[in-house]
């Protein structure tokens, strides 16, 4: 397998990691929402893994029948971006102000708050009891999260950097999610029947 062509493969493997809800055990689960740069990120170790396995005539499929390598990739990711993050007073600032500019940058209402809150966009997904809430942004020690705006509402871990570039990719994927352009986090995860 040649470096181009793991690359390929660990594009597909996160992209069907990332869009698919699997039953073995995962760190982060569901709950994480990956920026396009972290994905990048995720496809090039993963293609890297694969290339050395290859040299000790390992295959991506032998690696599949022991453990997933692209969910210990995204998990190791997730544990880089969604834990651990220290900034200065400055750096936080820097960053949310960032955020903030991006945000104005594409043309959405950011309020800052406590949290970072952002209006929903007419004809756009709706979300909350009265189905008007817009989103909350967050960024902690436990890295960038959102969250609908309201009160009793769970956030999601955003696996993105905790700097102006992930700022950046942050704004974007608000963006997407108040568009509709990328899927709902919030929505209610699907129910299957059994069957009989």
């Amino acid at each position: 397998m040649s470096d181009t062509t793991a690359l390929d493969a660990a594009k597909t493997d996160i992209r069907r990691w990332t869009r698919e809800e699997h039953s073995a055990p995962s760190q982060y689960g569901s709950r994480v929402i990956y920026t396009p740069s972290v994905l990048a990120e995720a496809a090039e170790l993963l293609g890297k893994l694969y290339s050395a396995g290859q040299e000790h005539h390992i295959d991506r499929e032998d690696w599949a029948a022991v453990t997933s390598l692209p969910m210990g990739v995204l998990d190791a990711l997730a544990a880089r971006y969604c834990s651990r993050v220290t900034l200065t007073h400055v750096e936080y600032n820097t960053v949310r102000d960032r955020l903030i500019g991006e945000l104005d940058a594409r043309n959405l209402t950011a309020e800052r708050r406590q949290r970072v809150t952002v209006a929903p966009l007419p004809g756009g997904p709706s979300w909350g009891s009265s189905g008007r809430s817009g989103l909350s942004l967050g960024l902690t020690v436990g890295g960038w999260d959102i969250s609908v705006d309201e009160i009793a509402s769970r956030p999601h871990s955003i696996a993105a950097p905790a700097t102006e570039d992930g700022a950046r990719d942050v704004a974007e994927l608000v963006r997407k999610i108040l568009s509709g352009e990328a899927p709902n986090p919030f929505a209610a995860p699907a129910v299957t029947e059994a069957r009989a």
